[in-house]
């Protein structure tokens, strides 16, 4: 896996999930999506992202992405990434 091809898609999509309002993250509460994203190289990445509360309902939402390739290395260790998103709307 190129660890920098990989990372720039993952900073990429966390940078759009960043996007939706504080509103929409507390009906994503409990989800996890997993997706395919092609990078430039042609190698073909699975991104997962899961939202759950930080500490208390209410509060802040901490969502986590990551990315792997799908092998087996990097599917027992992927890189990954998360950010807080707090009731204002403002990230952390």
């Amino acid at each position: 896996m190129d660890k920098k091809e990989a990372q720039e898609l993952l900073d990429e999509f966390a940078r759009d999930l960043q996007s939706l309002s504080y509103p929409k993250w507390q009906k994503l509460i409990g989800e996890s999506q997993l997706l395919e994203r092609q990078g430039p190289s042609g190698v073909t990445y699975q991104i997962e992202w899961t939202a759950f509360w930080d500490s208390q309902a209410g509060g802040d939402i901490r969502v986590i992405v990551s990315i792997d390739d799908g092998s087996l290395a990097r599917f027992m260790v992927p890189i990954s990434t998360s950010f807080l998103i707090s009731p204002g709307d403002r990230i952390i």
